[in-house]
């Protein structure tokens, strides 16, 4: 049986503080299914821990302007001749970077990067620091996962932020009948402070039958499906990726022009989570992967896993804040709990394709 050891429970109790993490905005009646925390200690050699060593993002690399004129090379999280790390964590926040170095060709190299996983409706959440500065175009968006042809099969723009224009986000969906081509898509933009300074969360819940953006809690962009069952007008209803960008340039980004000066520029991301409503976790058919137990006197929670693979284990409060996070192979194990506070808990692991979720009592 594995047992956590002393510096993993000081590090959850550190986590379970709310000034280290901030709670989530998901709606009422989500439950976390997905997150990425970048908490990765630095590696042995003392550098950045890289992404995607844990099989939850993949990398889209290449130049040519990506059908938006831009001037950066995307690159598989370092630079192959140089070793620039342009995708490191550390500090517990994944940091992305531009840099103005000849790329294939391109002036600029930089990282975009997608998850493994995808999700069809839920509430999907970013708190970031965005880079500024003329010319740096940042984004936290969504493709389909079976995307064919642009704009028929629809994107999810979560939130872009220009560096030209300081403080003012933005959130956009794009379809057959409304894309800013034609000049018909559907946004809308907020000002808020220190975008670039300061942490900021950034959310969207998709259903059904609306989109709705927020920031920092607050609601201010509305979709709503029109029911007609026209994939011109709602393509929102297959599964979609996540994707995490820096661009340089670019039609909209560098509308005017580059600031030469500015770089590198920093894309900070202190975690990217999933949430989706619980009725769907409550009901799934599936067999479970794995077993729980808490025990009250010693206040160890107890797990089991069926089968012998690689799992993704976490465990968050009900207010979304991550206490626990970490991958296994063994087939038992125990978190001690003495320092959390009572309540209800939500116990997820992955499993291979399998995700299952759990509840328990800490009384």
């Amino acid at each position: 049986m594995q047992k956590i050891n002393l510096s993993i429970v000081l590090f959850i109790i550190l986590l379970a503080t709310p000034n280290i993490k901030i709670g989530a905005q998901a709606p009422a009646g989500y439950g976390l299914v997905w997150a990425d925390e970048f908490n990765d200690p630095l590696t042995t050699d003392g550098k950045p821990a890289l992404r995607p060593d844990k099989g939850d993002w993949w990398y889209e690399t290449g130049g040519g302007g990506w059908g938006n004129n831009e001037l950066q090379y995307y690159v598989a999280g370092t630079t192959t001749f140089y070793n620039d790390t342009l995708a490191g964590i550390n500090d517990g926040t994944l940091k992305i970077k531009a840099i103005k170095r000849k790329y294939y060709g391109m002036e600029y190299a930089s990282v975009r990067m997608n998850t493994s996983n995808s999700w069809t409706y839920g509430y999907f959440e970013m708190r970031a620091k965005l880079p500024g500065g003329k010319g740096v175009w940042s984004a936290f968006w969504m493709l389909p996962k079976n995307f064919q042809s642009w704009p028929l099969d629809g994107e999810i723009d979560i939130m872009e932020y220009v560096g030209y224009d300081p403080n003012v986000v933005h959130a956009s969906i794009h379809t057959q009948a409304y894309n800013h081509k034609i000049g018909t898509q559907k946004t809308s933009t907020k000002t808020i402070q220190n975008a670039e300074n300061e942490f900021h969360v950034y959310g969207l819940e998709w259903t059904e039958t609306r989109i709705r953006a927020y920031v920092d809690g607050e609601l201010y962009f509305t979709f709503s499906n029109d029911g007609t069952g026209n994939k011109n007008t709602w393509p929102f209803n297959v599964p979609f990726y996540l994707k995490l960008n820096l661009a340089i340039g670019g039609d909209w980004g560098g509308a005017q022009g580059v600031d030469t000066q500015i770089f590198p520029a920093t894309y900070e991301i202190d975690y990217v989570r999933v949430y989706q409503k619980n009725t769907a976790l409550n009901n799934q058919k599936e067999e479970k992967s794995f077993e729980s137990n808490f025990n009250r006197v010693s206040n160890l929670l107890q797990i089991s896993f069926k089968d012998k693979c690689l799992h993704h284990l976490f465990v968050t409060d009900m207010q979304g804040r991550v206490l626990a996070d970490f991958s296994t192979t063994n087939s038992m194990m125990e978190i001690d709990c003495s320092a959390w506070a009572k309540g209800i808990y939500l116990i997820s692991v992955e499993s291979g394709k399998q995700l299952n979720t759990q509840k328990f009592i800490n009384y």
